[in-house]
C-alpha cells in the first residue's frame, strides 16, 4: 500500500486519479519536491481535461497545435561539449540530450509559477515509504529504429545501466547522489530505494543530464563521446556541427502519438547578440535572449511578440555578494549585514539590467510561493546607506583605514557595471574598496576553494533543486560552502537538514523559509538581483514554454499556419 500523507503536494494539484491517457498528456504527477504519495490509478479522470503542454491557454480553435515544418531555436553560448549527455555539465535540453528520455519530466502545465512533474518514461509510481519509489513503466516504449538499438523495446534494466553509468562517471553523479540501491524487478518496473528520505528526490531524476541511454550505444566504441546519438526521445539526431548548427528530425516512432507537432527541429549557433537579433526579427530562427531594453527594439519590427522569463528556475542564481567571516571587520556580523543595506537593488534593475531583473533571497525554491516575500526581503537589505554606516560605526569599523578588496567575477555581462557601481557605494559610506577582476577559476579555487577573500561579487549557476542548492553551497558539507563552514553555524546546518526530508507541503514551505530568513541573517551570501532570463518568442511558433531544464518543450512546440 502506498504511504498516505495529509496535505501533500500530491494534493496541491489534483484529488482524484490521473489515468494513462490524461498523464501522457502532461497531468502533474507530483509537484517539485515531492516525496509523500498515493498510487497514481489507471482510469481515466471523469470530466479530467486532456490538453496538451502546449495547448493555448485561451483555448481557441484558431491557435491549436497543428503538425508539421521546421522549428528553429537559437543557441547563443559556444555548442563544443561532448555528446555524451552524461559528461554534459550544465543544462543539457538544448543539444543532442533532446534525443533521449527521462523517467521523470517537468509538468509544462504548471510552468513558470511551479515546478512539477510529470511522468515521462514512468507512467505511475508509489511511494510504499520514504526511502522507497517503486516506478511502473509505459509499455511499447522502443529505442529509435537506428543502429545499434535498431527500434528494440525500453526495458527497466536499460534504467538501471543509465543511472549506474552516470554515478560512476562522476561529472553528473551528485544529481542522483541520493540514490542506494536501484533494480529492475521487472521489465517493466523499477525499484529504487533512498540513503535517506530526500523531498527533492523527483527534481534530480527530471533533471535533464539524467536522459536515460543504452548499453548497446555505449557498447559501440566504448563511450559515448562521438555517439552514436540513440535515444527514445520525440528527435532523431541527425547532425551537429559543434559551434555551428545542430538538426534533428521527428521519430515517427515515439511513443506518444502526434508528437512532435513539427517535422524538424534545428539549433544554429548564434554567438554574436546583434546577428541573432538580426536573424529573429528577419524570421530565420524563432527565439532569442532579451530584456527590458532589447524586447522594445524589438517590437518595433515584429508584431504580438511574446517575451517568457525563467525567473523562478534562476531564482538560486544571479548576482551576489559572499562576504568572509574570517578576514578583518567582517567578522562582525553587523558589518556583513550592513554591506547588504548599500545595494540599491530597484536602481540596479532599472539601470542595469533594464528592467529585466527581480529580488529575491538567492535559495532555490522548487515554488514560487515558497519564497520570502519582498517586503521581507526589504527589512532585512532595503537600500539604506545612513544606517548602514551606523551599524559599521557601531561595529567599531575604522572607516579611514579599511581598504578591503573586492573580488569581481566576470561571469555575466552585468556583473562589470554592478561591481564597479558598488564600489561607488562603499565609498559614499567611507569603505575604500579596491577591485581585483578574477575569472570562473580563481573563484572556484580562491574563494570557494581556499576562502582567500575579503568579498567576492560574482554570478553563480543556481544548482536545481532546493537540496542540491542548499548542500552544494550553504550546509557545511557542500563542496562549495567554504565560507559557511568557516563561520560554523549549527543552526543553519540543522535548519537545513530539516526541510530536507519534510514531506507535507506547507510544513516544508515554512522549513525552506525559515532557511531563507537564517541566511539573510547571517550575511554571507549576500543576494543583489537576478535577472529574469527572457526569451522573446516568435509570433510564428505556438506552445512554447521557455523552461530550458525540459527537452520536451520543443516537443510540444507548433508553427502557427
Amino acid at each position: 500500500m502506498a504511504m498516505q500523507t495529509e496535505n501533500t503536494y500530491w494534493q496541491r494539484f489534483w484529488g482524484k486519479r490521473v489515468g494513462r491517457r490524461r498523464l501522457l498528456q502532461g497531468a502533474a504527477l507530483g509537484s517539485a519536491g515531492l516525496a509523500a504519495a498515493a498510487v497514481i490509478g489507471c482510469e481515466e479522470e471523469e470530466g479530467g481535461s486532456t490538453s496538451s503542454p502546449g495547448a493555448s491557454p485561451s483555448g481557441g480553435a484558431s491557435d491549436q497545435p497543428r503538425s508539421g515544418g521546421t522549428i528553429t531555436f537559437v543557441q547563443t553560448n559556444s555548442d563544443s561539449t561532448p555528446m555524451d549527455i552524461h559528461k554534459i555539465s550544465f543544462n543539457a535540453s538544448h543539444r543532442p540530450g533532446v534525443a533521449y528520455s527521462k523517467l521523470m519530466m517537468h509538468d509544462l502545465t504548471k510552468y513558470p509559477n511551479e515546478l512539477s512533474f510529470t511522468g515521462d518514461l514512468a507512467e505511475s509510481f508509489e511511494i510504499p515509504e520514504p526511502t522507497t519509489y517503486v516506478f511502473h513503466l509505459n509499455r511499447g516504449v522502443k529505442w529509435q529504429n537506428i543502429p545499434p538499438l535498431s527500434g528494440r523495446e525500453l526495458k527497466a534494466s536499460d534504467i538501471v545501466y543509465s543511472y549506474e553509468r552516470q554515478r560512476s562517471e562522476g561529472v553528473n553523479g551528485a544529481i542522483i547522489g541520493s540514490i542506494n540501491t536501484i533494480e529492475a524487478t521487472d521489465d517493466y518496473t523499477l525499484r529504487i530505494t533512498l540513503k535517506k528520505a530526500d523531498a527533492d528526490f523527483l527534481f534530480s531524476i527530471a533533471d535533464n543530464r539524467t536522459q536515460v541511454i543504452a548499453p548497446e550505444a555505449v557498447e559501440v566504441n566504448g563511450n559515448l563521446d562521438n555517439g552514436p546519438i540513440v535515444g527514445t526521445g520525440p528527435w532523431i539526431f541527425e547532425e551537429r556541427i559543434p559551434d555551428q548548427i545542430l538538426k534533428m528530425r521527428k521519430n515517427p516512432d515515439y511513443f506518444r502519438p502526434g508528437i512532435p507537432y513539427a517535422d524538424r527541429y534545428e539549433s544554429p549557433v548564434i554567438l554574436d547578440t546583434n546577428t541573432a537579433q538580426a536573424a529573429f526579427r528577419t524570421g530565420q530562427i524563432h527565439d532569442v535572449p532579451t530584456n527590458g531594453q532589447i524586447t522594445e527594439l524589438l517590437r518595433s519590427s515584429v508584431r504580438d511578440l511574446e517575451v517568457l522569463d525563467q525567473k523562478l528556475l534562476i531564482a538560486g542564481g544571479g548576482d551576489r555578494l559572499w562576504v568572509s567571516p574570517l578576514n578583518g571587520p567582517t567578522k562582525d556580523v553587523r558589518v556583513r549585514q550592513a554591506l547588504g543595506k548599500l545595494f540599491d537593488r530597484d536602481a540596479i534593475i532599472r539601470d542595469i539590467y533594464f528592467g529585466s531583473g527581480w529580488k529575491n533571497s538567492g535559495i532555490f525554491t522548487n515554488l514560487s510561493d515558497w519564497l520570502l516575500p519582498e517586503a521581507e526581503l526589504n527589512r532585512h537589505y532595503g537600500y539604506n546607506p545612513t544606517e548602514a554606516k551606523q551599524m559599521l560605526e557601531a561595529a567599531g569599523v575604522d572607516l579611514a583605514n579599511w581598504k578591503p578588496q573586492l573580488d569581481a567575477g566576470i561571469a555575466s555581462t552585468q556583473n562589470s557595471p554592478t561591481t564597479e557601481y558598488y564600489v561607488a557605494q562603499l565609498k559614499s559610506v567611507g569603505i575604500d574598496a579596491r577591485i581585483q577582476v578574477i575569472d570562473k577559476v580563481e573563484i572556484t579555487d580562491r574563494v570557494f576553494g581556499r576562502g582567500e577573500t575579503d568579498f567576492c561579487i560574482c554570478n553563480n549557476a543556481p544548482t536545481r533543486g532546493t537540496n542540491p542548492h542548499l548542500y552544494t553551497f550553504f550546509h557545511t558539507t557542500g563542496r562549495g560552502a567554504l565560507l559557511f563552514k568557516q563561520l560554523g553555524d549549527s543552526q543553519f546546518d540543522s535548519l537545513i537538514d530539516k526541510q530536507s526530508t519534510i514531506l507535507n507541503a506547507e510544513e516544508r514551505k515554512a522549513a525552506v523559509q525559515e532557511v531563507q530568513r537564517r541566511n539573510l541573517e547571517l550575511a554571507i551570501a549576500i543576494m543583489v538581483v537576478n535577472n529574469n532570463g527572457e526569451t522573446a518568442i516568435s509570433p510564428k511558433v505556438g506552445g512554447f514554454k521557455n523552461n530550458p531544464e525540459e527537452q520536451l518543450r520543443f516537443a510540444y512546440t507548433w508553427l502557427r499556419a
